[in-house]
């Protein structure tokens, strides 16, 4: 009987300890406790919604603060453009030694260059990020600030959401007597010559009143533009240092054609918004995956790459811009909230939301091949885009100045000539090199 109790007693001993230990699909992060502490996640919209009562995670929060003896786990949002401000404040009054923050990119270089995340490479072994997903490894390798990295987490779908692809309207294709666009990617032809020559045959006035209303292209963002061609705005060297790239030949060449598009065939019309493409007036839509609704469409669509460029001989996938967890450099305790993010947004999980993302969108087998290659051959020098030239709206800033400037009309090698200077004192300032 004495026996048996020694056996209970250590049972229960071993079961106890046992609570805290936590091996994850990434890392065996041992035994984590947070003694009660209360974490707080920091976003710019709920992204905790999945894990509540109903949603497809529902009773994960739970399990996560018995398993980690966690008091709770609080969210607290602010606008996509007001969250980076948030995460600063907390980190500046001490308030976020408990915090995960879900930023939005615009945030990034603002928050790294004054210090205020973690640098997760410190705690973390270098096959840790390997198990992380090609964009996230994109990240790290080229959005490293101070030699260090801040991203672990696979905890959002922004990091594949605002990979580009280009949408076609498949009805209006086969409307205008346009080449098959799926033969035309997979003979590696489509591209910016066979764009101007749809946009010649279907930018006209179908009405008869006199005004253009329907195009070739909706509203094409510039970067799309300039990745498309092999070019970059701002450009990771050799030697470690960052670099205005708007003057390398793939760019000025992107932006003279975006001009040419715009201002002189006129094959392009429309805002972000993609109302043009949304309601079967353009035959493309060049977007990032978010974006492509197949709900709103009343036509058939298919996905392909962004046009080939006429300065790369293969289609560029590019990441865009990404979401990220991260860390402040505060954190109390870094290692058992890598173990939460862990817990709450699994690789498998990451995955099968990638799978579902995918398969909602595509609606045939040449659009489900494209999006999956646009999340796993990730262009890298793509991935550098962080924003902090200023948006392609603000004219003033080294990066707008000269979007705007070309859709005034104006030259493209001259325009970025003109911004060059003031484009490389604001990232040598900036990140301090």
């Amino acid at each position: 009987m004495k026996r048996i109790g020694l056996l209970a007693a250590v049972l229960v001993i071993v079961l106890s300890s046992a609570v805290f230990a936590y091996e994850s699909d990434r890392y065996n992060f041992g035994d984590i406790d947070f003694q009660g502490a209360t974490v707080t996640v920091v976003a710019h919209f709920d992204n905790l919604e999945a894990f509540y009562e109903g949603g497809a995670r529902a009773g994960r929060l739970e399990e996560a603060k018995a398993l980690f003896n966690i008091g709770d786990i609080q969210i607290v949002t602010a606008g996509w453009d007001e969250v980076g401000e948030l995460a600063l404040n907390r980190y500046l009054s001490g308030d976020s030694q408990y915090d995960l923050w879900r930023l939005p990119h615009i945030a990034y270089f603002s928050l790294a260059t004054r210090g205020a995340f973690y640098p997760v490479n410190e705690i973390l072994p270098p096959e840790y990020f390997e198990t992380l997903s090609p964009i996230t490894r994109e990240k790290n390798e080229r959005l490293i600030f101070d030699g260090n990295m801040f991203h672990f987490s696979v905890g959002t779908p922004d990091d594949y959401g605002h990979a580009p692809f280009a949408v076609v309207n498949l009805d209006m294709f086969e409307r205008e007597g346009l080449p098959d666009p799926y033969e035309l990617y997979e003979n590696g032809e489509w591209n910016w010559k066979i764009v101007e020559e749809i946009g010649r045959q279907v930018t006209r006035d179908t009405d008869g009143d006199g005004v253009v209303d329907q195009w070739a292209l909706a509203f094409i963002d510039p970067m799309f533009m300039i990745f498309s061609n092999g070019g970059a705005i701002t450009r990771l060297g050799d030697d470690g240092r960052v670099y205005y790239a708007l003057d390398e030949p793939q760019a000025i060449n992107a932006l003279r054609k975006l001009g040419e598009w715009e201002n002189v065939l006129g094959i392009s019309y429309g805002d972000w918004q993609m109302r043009e493409f949304i309601t079967g007036r353009t035959a493309i839509g060049i977007m990032p995956m978010w974006q492509i609704d197949a709900t709103q469409y009343e036509f058939k669509h298919g996905i392909l790459p962004l046009p080939m460029g006429d300065d790369v001989d293969d289609y560029v996938f590019s990441p865009g811009v990404a979401d990220a967890i991260f860390l402040p450099r505060n954190a109390a305790y870094p290692l058992g909230l890598i173990a939460l993010d862990n817990f709450l947004f699994p690789l498998e999980d990451y995955y099968e939301t990638m799978e579902d993302y995918i398969r909602a969108r595509a609606f045939d087998r040449t659009s489900y091949e494209v999006l999956n290659r646009g999340v796993s051959e990730v262009d890298g020098d793509a991935a550098y885009y962080h924003n902090f030239l200023g948006a392609w709206w603000e004219g003033e800033t080294p990066y707008g100045g000269v979007i705007m400037g070309i859709k005034g009309g104006g030259v493209a090698s001259t325009i970025v000539n003109e911004f060059k200077p003031q484009g490389q004192a604001m990232i040598d300032e900036y990140l301090k090199q």
